[in-house]
């Protein structure tokens, strides 16, 4: 069996071994601890839906997406804080790593595109995305896309950024 990323010919057992080694490189705790208690794995098997439904907007393989603790923002549940989502889509063609996180305005359907501050380089949401078309929207020099207001949150970016707006009662 090779190693190399799956092909177009690549068998079901090299995709898996391929996608478990993927996971495992980026996230070696929360891949070798899915199993451990029920929460894990409904973590686990939430991300995978997540990675599937961003992948079929995206019109990539789901092989080149990862879902990831965001070591940034956490969610609040009924447990207490869990980590956040990341996800990073990989273009299969050029090999460029995309990260997302959720979208709470629309949940499951929507995601934040994580990108550089024209000002001050730190890697904020930049606009929202449901469709390969809304991220193209956001690359075309021509496009009109509207950044998205958590760009603007003042707490993400470096001191003195002219990007960032002060919060409400902040």
């Amino acid at each position: 069996m090779t190693t190399a990323p799956p092909g177009l010919t690549s068998g079901l057992a090299e995709r898996a071994v391929h996608a478990a080694r993927a996971h495992r490189a980026a996230d070696p705790d929360g891949f070798r601890r899915r199993h451990d208690n029920p929460d894990r794995w409904n973590r686990w098997a939430r991300r995978a839906r997540v990675a599937r439904t961003i992948a079929a907007a995206l019109q990539v393989g789901v092989d080149g997406v990862l879902v990831t603790d965001d070591p940034h923002r956490q969610y609040r549940t009924r447990t207490g804080p869990v980590p956040g989502d990341l996800i990073t889509v990989t273009d299969p063609v050029t090999g460029r790593a995309w990260r997302f996180i959720p979208d709470f305005t629309t949940p499951g359907d929507g995601w934040l595109l994580l990108d550089r501050c024209p000002d001050c380089e730190n890697e904020v949401p930049v606009t929202r995305v449901a469709t390969l078309a809304d991220l193209g929207e956001y690359l075309d020099p021509d496009g009109d896309s509207p950044i998205a207001d958590e760009a603007r949150d003042e707490s993400i970016h470096q001191p003195g950024c002219a990007f960032g707006l002060p919060t409400l009662g902040g």
